[in-house]
């Protein structure tokens, strides 16, 4: 049997030993590997049941490059491999917790269903903190989803009282590209976006709203359909939505 290259940057970020760079490409092979995909999820468990693990903020930070490696400790008494078999017995008859219904209509988590969305704010120098009812203009926002609704791809992007939309995921840095929504992980575990985004909110309040969908749409599609619909869900087949509202800050 092969095995995947890419799986030692999986061992490498729940390690806390991850580079920016690797983070971002582990990322972007984690869909299209079935092997990586089910190492990922024996390390999720294990995660759950070993302190000496880093958190998910933990990773979150060090895959941003705002933690430095040094700071992470580790305790694991037995090699990756010996510890992952483990893990794979376990996920036998383990399963994650339910999730409550509903979402939060404010503040940095959104829901719905048994789907969710954290948004943490980034600070130079110091780890991501999950945002509270506000946000400071031109804060960098970080990203996790839970997707328990087991959609296939995702779309974060913020309207403020204006009108004006400003994309997180996917990036839309060009007139002339239209990307589409991100693939992303089909189970309720909390999958951290490596990359932080800044941008020059115009309003003084934000809604950050995020689609979980069954098939990519591209971010022409959501502002044509902002413009029709600028109140209340848009109208997608099959779509999970869900808000976060924040005040913006000077």
């Amino acid at each position: 049997m092969t095995t995947c290259t890419e799986r030692s940057r999986i061992d490498a970020h729940f390690e806390g030993e991850i580079s920016p760079d690797a983070e971002r490409a582990m990322r972007m092979h984690l869909p299209t590997c079935a092997a990586c995909q089910a190492r990922y999820e024996r390390w999720l468990v294990l995660s759950r049941l070993d302190p000496a693990i880093p958190s998910a903020k933990a990773r979150l930070a060090r895959g941003l490059g705002l933690e430095d490696r040094r700071s992470v400790v580790h305790r694991f008494g037995v090699t990756a491999a010996t510890i992952l078999a483990a893990a794979a017995v376990l996920l036998l008859w383990l399963h994650p917790g339910a999730q409550s219904p509903g979402f939060a209509a404010r503040g940095g988590v959104a829901r719905a269903a048994s789907s969710r969305v954290f948004v943490y704010d980034v600070h130079p120098g110091k780890p991501p903190v999950l945002a509270p009812d506000s946000v400071t203009r031109g804060d960098e926002l970080a990203f996790a989803y839970e997707n328990g609704a087991a959609k296939s791809h995702l779309m974060i992007f913020g309207v403020d009282e204006h009108h004006h939309v400003y994309w997180f995921f996917p990036a839309w840095v060009s007139e002339s590209d239209n990307p589409i929504a991100i693939p992303i992980e089909h189970d309720d575990q909390r999958h951290e976006l490596p990359e932080a985004v800044r941008h020059d909110f115009d309003g003084s309040h934000l809604e950050i709203r995020s689609l979980f969908l069954d098939a990519p749409v591209n971010v022409s599609q959501v502002e044509a359909m902002l413009r029709e619909h600028p109140v209340g869900p848009l109208p997608i087949p099959g779509a999970v939505e869900m808000p976060a509202s924040f005040v913006v800050v000077p």
